[in-house]
């Protein structure tokens, strides 16, 4: 649950100031938990604000392959070590434009770190060049996450189809 509740977030950071229409990234995520144990994932992402809907894809690379497709409300995540996709219903979605606005401004203004509070969660948000390159947060669980971004872009053409699901037909379907 912890790295979907970040995946909420940071669509909603993409799709909320409307100049960014569209991102690519790399992104590796450590989560470090209270006693010290970390670990470790890498991928990359693609998000997309069509103007009517939001969809964003995270492909986990390392330690596991793993496809987490965001489309609106709905979150399907494809687990090939597993043999299953889990498809589920997303209730709980913060409303970020006017808090990223905020906090965009703020950082032009002073170049510094942006904290966003969002559904009881604070976000530490690091920007460089006006693109967020790291966020930082404590989960429910207290766990420490950090992404950093890198190799990103904004507002190249992305289609929707990159955003299609496809789950194998040998695969068993988990519904939430």
């Amino acid at each position: 649950m912890k790295i979907l509740s970040f995946f909420i977030l940071f669509l909603s950071v993409v799709c909320a100031q409307d100049s960014i229409k569209s991102i690519s990234s790399d992104f590796t995520q450590v989560i470090t938990s209270t006693e010290g144990d970390s670990l470790k994932y890498e991928g990359s992402l693609q998000a997309l604000n069509d103007g009517s809907e939001n969809f964003a894809l995270w492909i986990y690379k390392n330690p596991i392959e793993k496809k987490i497709y965001f489309t609106n409300n709905r979150v399907v995540m494809i687990e090939p070590d597993l043999e299953q996709a889990v498809i589920t219903s997303v209730e709980e979605i913060p409303d970020m434009s006017s808090i990223l606005n905020q906090a965009l401004n703020t950082n032009k203004l002073t170049n510094k770190d942006v904290n966003v509070t969002v559904l009881d969660t604070i976000y530490n948000i690091s920007f460089k060049n006006g693109i967020p390159a790291k966020i930082s947060y404590i989960d429910k669980l207290d766990n420490k996450i950090d992404i950093l971004l890198k190799n990103t872009n904004l507002n190249i053409n992305i289609y929707k189809l990159t955003f299609q699901v496809e789950i194998p037909k040998n695969f068993d379907v988990v519904r939430y």
